[in-house]
């Protein structure tokens, strides 16, 4: 078997997509979060085989059958790792790496390079006194010369070929200056891919450029206002913030998180120094990471009020919370984002409003109640309901009874009455739980065992589930395992198999800092056995969400060690207790 850098990997993983591969074989239908087909490895009428495009993984509940994009290749066109390797590159048109250099890591250099120089010509262009279109919108956003330098901001030439023709004289190729996103392709013909813009570079947290972002300066344009750099070898939105590099050096513990280019850089102008903008209303679990490694403590979402800003705001205050962070929200006066609310009223007057910004409680209470009036007794109901779900999520008694109060304050309900509501929806919430429970415990070959086509069998699945579920949680979440010594767990393993994956699932991790999950499922096909792959699929396939992942990680660990600790016990009684779990299931 040929070995691949795993940067070509990367490469390669990062324009693959498993789904639009399949469908060319089989038929694939939407059904949740999944896509299902009937399986091209078994016959059956019921469709079994089922895709996950968030995680890149396929896995047949009918056969046991599954992996990655490259299991499926091997599979289904019966070819080795090397052969299916290189069926993908020809597939995406990537030329293979050559192994008697370190050609692959040039190639990637220069196309950071090729990125560099571009931001590069877009300022320079901005300083030339021949292109003055720029010029009207900069002195309308109150930009300073100093603000334009520190975030490298440029112009990009209203013409078809003024940056391609300045890279290609620097020595770049066009195959390079499509891949980055720089320039488009046409009949063999490459183009510039932004045109008469305004262009923010986006730098990662090395401070390389990595990405563009592009404001349009047509006034009549009629398509995209901004137009933005999209995945490439070096660049995938999910994992970066703009800004992120300056606002990480700031003072302080806290970070400011806004919408757009000219939001944050409108803040910074004016000294909030530690903005960052979410390239979007979608606030990423990587980027909630990146976050949370700056060492800032605190996070205040600045989004726009509109529905689609409030919705994110919930998404993004769960994600950040779930990072380990301190959560506010700060609401801009007027429907005003924030760069024109602080140039209308300066730093100080932003800075009010950020000693003014509210808990996350606070904000999903007041988000409720909006709009409704607490005199009509169905409105009323529909507020104390939504605040009921509200409540039941905070951990802290005294913190539930004081926000309880103040909702029965605001509804003349009692505070005993809510409470009451909000234990009713607990127990309502953990005896569904427990008949999940009772159920996985009352069948556990069915819903623990690996099919017997897989020839894995669980000698104690109670345990066995626990440890499918830490490699699951470490899979979903692989920066859990930053700073942990996590790898003698696995000699705690009651399965071999499973201790295996989970072996090589901590190597992964520790070998690839903020590894993409595409990616880590992509290296884990490339050195697992394709017996240990399918394994790891079917565990990703039937894997439920990790609500409380840190929680989740101390629970599990505690569960698959207590035995191993218990020093002193009589070894016939370990030896009963496992017996007796064995042979009903266990719940743990």
């Amino acid at each position: 078997m040929a070995r691949f850098d795993e940067r070509f990997l990367e490469d390669l993983l990062a324009r693959a997509d498993l789904a639009e591969l399949v469908s060319s074989y089989v038929q694939l239908e939407k059904k949740g979060g999944r896509l299902w087909a009937r399986c091209p490895f078994h016959n059956e009428k019921t469709p079994s085989f089922t895709v996950s495009p968030d995680k890149q993984m396929y896995y047949c509940f009918g056969c046991g059958k599954g992996g990655g994009i490259i299991n499926f290749v091997m599979e289904i066109e019966r070819l080795n790792f090397t052969e299916a390797v290189e069926f993908l590159a020809r597939h995406y048109h990537m030329d293979l790496p050559s192994q008697e250099d370190e050609s692959l890591l040039r190639a990637r250099e220069r196309l950071y390079e090729a990125n560099r120089e571009a931001a590069r010509f877009f300022h320079q262009c901005l300083q030339d006194p021949k292109f003055s279109p720029p010029w009207e919108y900069i002195r309308k956003r109150g930009l300073t010369p100093d603000t334009i330098r520190r975030f490298g901001i440029g112009y990009a030439p209203d013409g078809w070929h003024a940056l391609t023709d300045h890279l290609k004289a620097k020595g770049f190729t066009p195959s390079e200056l499509v891949q980055v996103n720089l320039a488009g392709e046409k009949n063999g013909r490459v183009y510039d891919f932004f045109r008469h813009r305004l262009m923010f570079p986006i730098l990662d947290e090395k401070g390389r450029v990595v990405a563009f972002g592009g404001r349009t300066l047509d006034p009549n344009a009629t398509g995209q206002k901004y137009l933005n750099t999209g995945n490439t070898p070096v660049f995938q939105k999910k994992f970066h913030l703009y800004a992120y590099p300056q606002a990480r050096k700031s003072d302080g513990d806290r970070i400011v998180l806004v919408e757009g280019y000219m939001d944050a850089v409108s803040l910074h102008q004016a000294g909030i120094r530690y903005a960052v903008a979410s390239l979007g209303t979608s606030l990423t679990p990587e980027q909630a990471r990146l976050l949370a490694k700056s060492g800032k403590k605190e996070v205040i979402i600045a989004y726009d009020a509109d529905r689609a800003g409030a919705a994110a705001t919930e998404r993004a205050m769960q994600i950040l919370a779930d990072c380990g962070l301190a959560v506010r929200v700060l609401r801009v006066p007027g429907a005003k984002d924030p760069d024109e609310f602080v140039r209308e009223h300066g730093a100080a007057g932003f800075e009010r409003l950020i000693e003014q910004a509210v808990d996350s409680v606070t904000y999903s209470l007041q988000t409720a109640k909006a709009g409704k009036n607490l005199e009509n007794e169905e409105e009323k109901a529909a507020y104390v309901k939504a605040a009921v779900d509200r409540l039941s999520r905070i951990e802290s008694p005294t913190e539930r009874e004081i926000y309880a109060g103040r909702v029965a304050r605001e509804t003349d309900v009692s505070v005993e009455a809510i409470l009451a509501e909000v234990k009713q929806l607990e127990k309502r919430r953990a005896a569904a739980e427990k008949r999940k429970q009772m159920k996985i415990a009352t069948s556990p070959d069915r819903l623990v065992q690996p099919p017997r086509e897989t020839g894995v069998r669980y000698a104690d699945p109670s345990s066995a589930k626990a440890e499918e579920s830490l490699i699951s949680l470490l899979s979903a979440h692989p920066h859990l395992a930053e700073g942990k010594n996590l790898q003698n767990l696995a000699e705690r393993f009651t399965s071999g198999e499973l201790a295996r994956i989970y072996s090589t699932l901590l190597e992964k991790i520790e070998n690839n800092s903020g590894i993409d999950q595409g990616f880590l499922h992509a290296a884990m096909a490339a050195s697992l056995p394709p017996e240990d792959m399918q394994l790891y699929s079917r565990i990703l396939a039937k894997a439920l969400p990790h609500r409380r992942p840190e929680q989740e990680l101390a629970d599990l660990i505690e569960h698959i060690g207590k035995e191993v600790d218990a020093e002193g016990i009589d070894p016939l009684l370990l030896l009963k207790e496992k017996k007796r779990k064995s042979g009903h299931g266990g719940i743990y």
